[in-house]
């Protein structure tokens, strides 16, 4: 049963607080005592105290404020679950328009929790200790991006699993992704979309001068390191589109699953399944034969079946 809510809202997608005032009346109107946060923009959320351990945080933003929010409650392994008044939401994939429905579930408990991969990262020019590995600051949901300062060059980058060479990449940069991540920047990248009940990360370039530097899927439970070449200017590192730190020539990042999984709530509708998500937000697998025939027949677009072709079609 919920009892305590942190409710973190962007202001910069709900400025009238219209979404944040539902969600509020309605736990409140339910017994639930809520924390509310506010944030602007990309900033990340400040979590005083008495907001810092909830039995659940309900995000309202894009994908960017989910996130941001996650990296404030990983660590107490609390889950979250997120409305979308951003552009795609992916992870925030409750649309704006089903809060009630959604709520409903929240406060009749019927929801499951589901666990995502998480990464972490350290620097070799940073002091190495078990603690360290386990700040949420270095901690990624989505991706650990490594690419140059420069945005008008290339940089060199060794890629080493389990201390092993495995490629050279002379390109724009690198980006190391969990299943959860590669909807985001590997998908646009030209990386695999990968199913987040798979255990896998996928390494993929960006940008690469080369025709055979692809993208390629190892299993979870190695050791990556990224080292930039001596030759190289400084390159930069990102964990989720947040800018971390600067990696000096000859330096590298040690990057391996985390210790400590990201837990999001599941209410196992079939809208939400992974691959209806890949279809509404992403037009995944969509037949544009298949949407003009209905598109001139007056009917809907095309979302589950394809329609009964005559045996006169070509």
């Amino acid at each position: 049963m919920l009892k305590h809510v942190t409710l973190v809202q962007n202001l910069s997608t709900d400025p009238q607080s219209v979404y944040a005032n539902q969600v509020l009346e309605y736990l409140t109107h339910h017994g639930v005592h809520v924390s509310h946060l506010q944030v602007l923009g990309k900033d990340c959320p400040v979590v005083p105290p008495a907001a810092a351990h909830p039995d659940l945080v309900i995000v309202l933003g894009g994908d960017g404020t989910f996130l941001r929010a996650a990296r404030k409650f990983v660590s107490d392994n609390v889950p979250l679950v997120g409305i979308n008044t951003g552009a795609l939401g992916f992870l925030t994939h409750i649309e704006a328009d089903k809060i009630s429905f959604y709520l409903d579930l929240l406060i009749q408990g019927k929801y499951s929790l589901e666990s995502r991969m998480m990464l972490s990262i350290q620097n070799s020019g940073e002091k190495a200790d078990a603690v360290s590995l386990l700040c949420t600051e270095k901690l990624a949901l989505n991706d650990v991006v490594v690419k140059n300062a420069n945005p008008s060059q290339l940089c060199r980058l060794h890629l080493y699993v389990n201390n092993t060479p495995v490629a050279v990449y002379d390109s724009d940069g690198l980006i190391l992704s969990t299943p959860s991540g590669t909807t985001a920047y590997t998908m646009a990248a030209g990386g695999p979309v990968i199913s987040p009940e798979v255990d896998a990360i996928s390494i993929t370039p960006i940008c690469p001068h080369s025709f055979s530097a692809k993208a390629v899927v190892v299993p979870f439970n190695k050791e990556f390191k990224i080292q930039s070449d001596a030759k190289n200017q400084d390159v930069v590192y990102a964990l989720d589109g947040l800018e971390c730190g600067v990696l000096k020539p000859g330096e590298s990042l040690v990057v391996v699953r985390a210790a400590i999984p990201f837990q999001m709530v599941n209410f196992e509708q079939s809208e939400n399944d992974f691959y209806s998500l890949l279809k509404r937000k992403l037009q995944w697998s969509m037949n544009p034969r298949w949407q003009s025939q209905e598109a001139r027949a007056g009917a809907q677009v095309y979302t589950e079946h394809p329609p009964q072709q005559s045996s006169s079609s070509v």
